[in-house]
Order: C-alpha cells, then structure tokens, then sequence
C-alpha cells in the first residue's frame, strides 16, 4: 500500500505504508495532527491539509530532527532504533516491520516546508 502526497503546486512525494504509518503515529502523539486527520490519512482516500497544517507537520519535524540520528529510525511504537533495517518480514511482531527513516523524515519535512496551500493524500 502506498500514498502520493501532492501540493497544488505539482511537487509529489511518494511513501509506502512501512514509512507512513509511523509518521502518522508520530505526528498524532506529538500532538501535530489530531486522531481523526491522522486515521483519515492512513486511508486511501483523497484527504487534504491546509498550508498551516502543512506548515505545522514542517516545524515539529524540523525540531524532531534535530535529535534523531542521521541514521535513525522511528518505530510504529515511538521508539527510535539505529539498527539498520533488514526489509525482513516479521511475522511474529508485526509492528517491528514498521519504521520512519530519518531520510524519509527529511523528505517529508522539505515537502511540508515547500506546500504553502496545503497538499491532499491519496
């Protein structure tokens, strides 16, 4: 399962469920996107977030950045991990197959950041 994030303007950035789901984990715990936004965004639907939003998801990732490893992963549980990430399929722990790369991060954050009137999810 996958996303496509896009902003009025044409920027586009791709994300797999390994990626978003703890994103949206992260985001709803540090209290950036509200439960019901962040549940919206785990769907495949076509579900828009304004500029401020936008603008808001830039700035706590930008702060959050700043004190993760560059070779950090964050986990579905909030847990941050240097372990690199093997691409195993776990099938006993389910949750361990998820993680954020700060990379990945990065990449959202710069989109965010370059989205001024929002962007929708699909």
């Amino acid at each position: 399962m996958s996303w496509t994030l896009e902003s009025p303007e044409g920027a586009r950035l791709y994300v797999n469920a390994w990626n978003w789901r703890p994103t949206l984990t992260l985001l709803e715990t540090a209290g950036v996107l509200d439960a019901e936004t962040a549940a919206l965004l785990g769907l495949n639907g076509h579900i828009p977030l304004t500029g401020q939003e936008a603008a808001r998801i830039a700035e706590f990732l930008g702060t959050y950045l700043d004190g993760l490893p560059a070779d950090g992963r964050v986990r579905l549980d909030g847990t941050v991990t240097t372990d690199p990430d093997t691409h195993e399929l776990h099938r006993t722990d389910l949750d361990l197959n998820y993680s954020a790369s700060s990379e990945w991060l990065r990449a959202f954050r710069d989109f965010c950041r370059a989205a001024p009137h929002g962007f929708t999810c699909s």
